[in-house]
Order: C-alpha cells, then structure tokens, then sequence
C-alpha cells in the first residue's frame, strides 16, 4: 500500500518507518520536509514531501499531529474526499484532555473538519514506545490494537497498516464505539491498557450490543502493567 504519513513525529513516523520495512510504500510529510531526510533514510525506500504530497501519494494517509495543530494541519492537505485517513489524533490541549463540543468524540470532530474523508481511528491507545517495542519483537505476545470506523474501505485499510505494524487488529465498532478507545485512561475504556487478542475481540462484541458490558469488560480483561 502507498501511505502518506502527516505528521512525522514519534507515532506518525514509527509508524511510517515500521510499515515500510514491511513493505509498504511511504511519504514522511512536513512543510519543511529536508527535515525529515534522516527519518526517512531508516525506512526503506520512503521518500519525503510536503503534506498536500502525502495525501496525493497515498492510498492511505496516517494522519498524526498534536491535537493543537488539527485544523492547521487539515487546512494544508488539499481535497480530501474518498481520501481514506487513519485519524491517531488525542484531544491533548495545553491543560491536558480537552472537553469536546456538542458531547462528540475526538474522532467525530475530526471527521467534521475532514468532509468527504473515508476515516478510520487507530494507533492512539498505546505509546510511541511501546508500539515500536512490539513492532521490533520486544514484546514477546500478541498484542491487540483497537481501531474504530463507520466506513468499511477504512476499517480494511486501517487493519492492514495495523497489522504491518505487528499488532492484531480489532475493529471495535464505528463512531458510537469510539469513546472506549479515546483519551484519557479510566476505567472502562481500552486507552492507554493492552489486551490479548481474543480479550479484545470479547470486548469488541460486546460493545456492538452493550457500552456498559464492553466497559465492564474493559476493565477485567486489561493486562496488569
């Protein structure tokens, strides 16, 4: 797959730099994108470009900037309809997890700033660090990503960079789902815990009827750190 990565700072371009090994085709972006030459030099074969390039680049675009910075960020991609985006984005503000308006997810705010967009939420749970770690193999189990989308060719983009990256992907549901899976960590939701693969998949199947049950759920199931 061809993947434009916005945003290349410790998730965006771990993430680039994971998947190219596996062999996917990437684009680091930035708008000054001589600085992402070394980044680049460790990712076989990527290339770097600015971020309205990624976009036109990719069949999918990692979309990985501070929270701050979103609409900044969307204003520089260009036309983004049918445009399959994984959003890793966390409502981190200045004084920590942002309240959002009108009740929404992060990941529903976003898909208002991105209209035409084919969105997936993925990649957000779980630090820099530790997603490295299992993509290198220092983590020596399986290890479940969530990922949330309404939009199938994004759910199936989404799964596919996830699993490039070396985690087993579960889709936890569309936007209804999302909350489990966003800021901040609290009992009951999926952010910033790990799960086995088939605990996740527990948990995914009991979100698609019961919030309550998944975050119940969420909670029992997580692995001790």
């Amino acid at each position: 797959m061809r993947v434009g990565i916005v945003g290349s700072g410790r998730i965006g371009g771990n993430a680039g730099t994971q998947l190219a090994r596996a062999g996917h085709e990437i684009m680091f972006s930035s708008r000054h994108p001589d600085a992402l030459e070394e980044l680049a030099s460790g990712a076989p074969g990527a290339t770097t470009g600015q971020p309205e390039d990624a976009v036109a680049f990719g069949d999918a675009v990692i979309f990985a900037v501070p929270w701050r910075m979103v609409d900044d960020a969307v204003a520089q991609l260009g036309a983004l309809e049918g445009k399959v985006v994984v959003d890793t984005t966390n409502q981190y503000g200045a004084g920590g997890v942002e309240t959002l308006p009108d009740g929404l997810t992060a990941v529903e705010l976003n898909a208002r700033r991105m209209p035409g967009a084919r969105l997936a939420k993925a990649f957000n749970t779980m630090t820099a660090g530790f997603q490295r770690d299992v993509a290198e193999g220092r983590v020596d189990r399986e290890v479940a990503m969530f990922f949330a989308s309404e939009d199938e060719a994004a759910a199936s983009a989404a799964s596919e960079l996830i699993g490039g990256c070396g985690f087993v992907p579960v889709r936890i549901g569309g936007w209804e789902q999302a909350s489990l899976i966003e800021a901040p960590r609290r009992d009951g939701a999926v952010y910033g815990e790990t799960y086995t693969p088939d605990d996740a998949r527990r948990i995914a199947e009991a979100a698609a009827r019961d919030l309550d049950e998944a975050a119940r759920l969420a909670s029992e199931l997580k692995i001790a750190d």
